[in-house]
């Protein structure tokens, strides 16, 4: 549906311009508006009554699919470390995942993690384990690690502000919907520049934005890396193959994972 959407949209030269809607109008308006008050006040704001017309949409950002690939027991690679919920990549609704399946999938795992950890021996010596292990990491912290300059700054906050705005852009118009190889390569050379300078304004400015901003850059990276290596399309990833350049992205792949988050 999303990819449909998308297409029809981009059919169009005018941004404001809409060629996809949602028509409800056959259903009763009572119904409709006692169903979705907030949709119908957001439209009304608009001019836009969708008891009786058309209503535009696009396609948008939801939740992340995927995560740390867990076993049946909610186990990662790594031991002692569990992932259930939106965390996790367990495959119990394929590659894709839709709304509200995320609360099955924490309820399902969230429950096979607890069953795991509280019946075998191996779960409860993992979690002592665990436990040992997360309190002389906390302590090491505490006597090493000086603590962090938290500042506040204008400039600073605007210019991470549009740079946020720009991380957005390149997201959406190449690693988004629909994706190509080309599109990729022009999202990971755009977004590694903006990882940098998210790097450089962290560095001299440390807040919720900046620590937002840089998180979102290099998040953006890694799925762009990880979208240009995967020719196949499976779930939310779409991929249109096209006839490419031979540059690799491997010196990007290595640069973020020698940076770190």
């Amino acid at each position: 549906v999303a990819r449909g959407v998308f297409n029809e949209v981009q059919k169009s030269s005018d941004p404001k311009e809409h060629n996809a809607f949602l028509d409800i109008s056959h259903r009763d308006a009572q119904w409709t508006r006692g169903r979705f008050p907030t949709i119908d006040k957001t439209l009304n704001e608009h001019g836009i009554d969708m008891t009786k017309q058309v209503i535009p949409v696009v396609p948008a950002a939801h939740y992340t699919c995927g995560g740390v690939t867990t076993d049946l027991d909610g186990q990662t690679s790594l031991r002692g470390l569990y992932a259930a919920g939106e965390s996790a990549r367990t495959g119990l609704h394929g590659g894709n995942r839709l709304a509200s399946t995320s609360l099955l999938e924490g309820l399902v795992y969230g429950a096979a993690v607890a069953d795991h950890v509280g019946e075998s021996d191996e779960g409860r010596e993992t979690y002592e384990w665990t436990k040992e292990v997360i309190n002389q990491l906390d302590s090491k912290s505490k006597e090493s690690s000086p603590q962090p300059v938290y500042a506040t700054s204008t400039a600073t906050s605007v210019a991470a502000r549009e740079l946020l705005v720009e991380l957005r852009r390149t997201m959406w118009d190449y690693v988004g919907v629909v994706r190509t190889p080309t599109g990729l390569s022009t999202a990971i050379s755009n977004l590694r520049g903006i990882r940098e300078e998210a790097d450089d304004i962290y560095a001299t400015c440390i807040n919720a934005e900046t620590a937002g901003l840089r998180d979102a850059a290099y998040a953006g990276e890694a799925v762009a890396l990880a979208a240009h290596r995967n020719r196949v399309s499976a779930g939310a990833h779409c991929i249109v193959l096209e006839e490419e350049d031979s540059d690799s992205d491997s010196d990007g792949e290595a640069e973020i994972a020698a940076a770190g988050p």
